[in-house]
């Protein structure tokens, strides 16, 4: 059922369209990356509610990442367009671009409520990005974003050890 989600998403004819050009642009709302510098610039900037997202943000993005991390060694399954390539490393399971997309989300929106709606869309979007480009099954992209919500939630849970943290 996963290759047949797939397939019904990814068309490999659609790479130079209007569509598959805004999917690229579209997926760096979760890239690792991107979400490091975001980590960086709130635990340093701005006043105390913003730093304290940042420690948030920071701390679930470990958790999610350690987790990611780990069941992509774990698991070993082949992005969709490398099943026939044996150079790249096996590491589609789950999507560490959802993962930090969701986690971003979900931190963002337990601190400014009222972006809730647009953060989990834009993490939607950025997820259903990683499948229209070819990089990763639905599976993969449903599992990255149970980890970065999951994995948020438990940081939100014990946030006042985590606020108490000098970085």
């Amino acid at each position: 059922m996963d290759n047949q989600l797939f397939d019904a998403v990814y068309d490999a004819n659609s790479v130079e369209t209007v569509p598959y050009k805004l999917m690229q642009g579209v997926t760096h709302f979760g890239d690792p990356v991107a979400i490091l510098g975001v980590c960086a610039l709130l635990t340093t900037y701005g006043n105390d509610d913003v730093r304290k997202t940042g420690k948030l943000l920071t701390s679930a993005f470990t958790l999610s990442a350690l987790t990611i991390w780990s069941s992509k060694k774990i698991v070993g399954r082949r992005r969709p367009l490398d099943r026939l390539k044996k150079k790249e490393p096996p590491e589609s399971f789950p999507s560490g671009h959802t993962n930090c997309a969701f986690v971003l989300a979900t931190t963002l929106s337990n601190r400014y409520p009222r972006w809730k709606i647009p953060l989990y869309c834009a993490a939607g979007l950025a997820g259903f990005s990683r499948i229209y480009l070819g990089r990763h099954y639905p599976l993969d992209v449903l599992a990255g974003a149970l980890v970065g919500i999951s994995s948020t939630h438990l940081i939100l849970k014990y946030k006042q050890p985590v606020l108490s943290w000098e970085f």
